[in-house]
Formats: C-alpha cells, structure tokens, sequence
C-alpha cells in the first residue's frame, strides 16, 4: 500500500493571505466607484442649471472606505444641499426669506445670478429701503432729487414710470414674489446607481488585481 501525502501548508497560507485581502480589495472598488460618481454629479450640475457658479458645479463630496467600514458614501456638501435638496426630493426653493427675490433693476454676475453679498450691501447703502410701494414689495432706491432744469441729478426714474406712468423718484431693484416648488430634478440617487451598476464589476476586477498582488508580493 502506498500513502501519498502533499505539504499543503503554503497553499492555504496563501488563500488565508488572499481571504486578508478581501476587504482591502472591496474598499478599494468602494472608493473608486464613489469618486467616479462624485465627478458624474458635479459634472451633471451644467446640465441640469443654466451656468451654475463653481460653488454648484462641485457640490458633491465622499465619505471614502475603509477595511474595517465598507461603506463609502457620495453627498452633497452641507452648504449646497440647504439649496439643492428639493430639486432631489422636491419642495420650494430654499431661500433667505419667506419668497423669492427676483431682479429688476439690478446687475447681475457672470453666471447671471445675483452677486454674493449683495443683500447685505444693499441693507447698509442709506439710499436703498425695503418696503411697499404702489403694492409693490422689494429693495428700492432713491433716486437723486431733480436739479434747476427739472431733470435728475444723474440716476434714473424709477421703473414704476414705465408702468403705472407716476413719477415716485424710486427706483425697483428686487422685488419679493412668492416661493414656488422647485419643478427641476437632480436624479442624483439615480445617477450613482447607475455608475454603480455600469462601473461595479470593472472596479471590482481591478481592486482584486491590485490586492492579489500586495498580497504575494
């Protein structure tokens, strides 16, 4: 009778090395599937709003994994989200006040949006009030008062001439209309999902490879 025995104490010191691997190898696929869904969302931003500003366009962050927490987590930035919630999950646009203020006689920034700060800048000038005029509610401007010749000291009438044809010396510069719900969807859970689901197993093949070769290095 003859007994064959095999030394297969290698061999299973590789799998237990290789079994150690597995969870490094899953937040490495974890990690790489969350930033590319990080950039899909940012990259979204341009086509869901007209020329957002950079504030919006990278308002996606992640929460990455690790061995011991396999869970790597894409969101919206705390100070974007205040904003950009109800066109995810719906809702009114989320404003400083009870309704929203709309441009009238103001210059807006490049992205065609009104200028960072200039709420606050218009509450200190002593030529600018908030109030009700001709049932109108906004940020109004005084205007010069006229010179000798009976036209205004540089300015311009306020846009109440032009409707309701009464010279008020003001002028309009915001006017507070009523909050609406947001109409937009961002799709940003569907959006990640699909990344996932398109992405997963390359990103999972790659991880594998790369921690089989930590493994037997």
């Amino acid at each position: 009778m003859l007994s064959i025995k095999l030394d297969t104490s290698a061999i299973r010191k590789q799998i237990s090395d290789l079994q150690k691997q597995i969870p490094f190898a899953t937040s490495l696929a974890l990690n790489d599937l969350a930033f590319q869904a990080m950039r899909a969302e940012n990259d979204a931003m341009s086509r869901i709003f007209d020329n957002p500003r950079p504030f919006t366009q990278n308002s996606s962050r992640v929460r990455k994994a690790s061995k011991r927490n396999l869970i790597a987590i894409v969101s919206l930035k705390d100070a974007q989200a205040k904003y950009l919630t109800p066109y995810e999950s719906g809702g009114q646009h989320e404003t400083p006040g009870k309704g929203l203020l709309i441009p009238a006689d103001i210059r807006l920034d490049q992205f065609g949006q009104l200028p960072n700060g200039l709420i606050k800048r218009l509450a200190e000038r002593k030529d600018v009030f908030v109030g009700t005029v001709h049932g109108i509610s906004g940020f109004w401007l005084r205007t010069p008062k006229l010179n000798a010749n009976g036209k205004p000291k540089g300015g311009r009438r306020g846009v109440l001439n032009a409707t309701r044809h009464q010279n008020t010396g003001l002028t309009l510069l915001l006017r507070f209309g009523d909050n609406k719900p947001v109409t937009k969807r961002m799709h940003y859970r569907d959006r990640v999902a699909e990344v996932v689901a398109k992405n997963g197993p390359r990103a999972l093949e790659l991880a594998m490879r790369k921690a089989i070769a930590t493994a037997f290095r």
